[in-house]
């Protein structure tokens, strides 16, 4: 009996969907920072921009790696580097998001 490679079915779709989803919550965060800021604060208007951009660029990074990782590839979309991104950009939008409160 010879090692195979082991069938990772539909893990990859499931997981690139889980971190599309994160991203998209990320992309309406960064859109209700940008409106509450719209005509009022400068700073909330630069944050929503600033979340925008990096939860499009998450999204699309995310995709990038999925692609790349087709046809039996290791799928790197759970590597370290990038659960250490993902989690050091929600929190990086939790304190705009605190600061947009405690603003208000």
């Amino acid at each position: 009996m010879g090692m195979s490679t082991p069938d990772p079915g539909r893990q990859p779709e499931r997981t690139l969907l889980a971190w599309r989803r994160t991203a998209l919550g990320l992309i309406a965060n960064g859109t209700l920072l940008l409106a509450s800021g719209h005509g009022s604060s400068e700073v909330r208007t630069g944050l929503g921009i600033v979340v925008l951009v990096l939860s499009l660029g998450c999204w699309t990074a995310v995709s990038a790696v999925y692609r790349r990782s087709e046809g039996g590839a290791v799928h790197h979309l759970g590597h370290d580097r990038v659960l250490r991104v993902a989690a050091g950009l929600v929190l990086v939008v939790g304190l705009f998001d605190l600061y947009a409160v405690l603003t208000k």
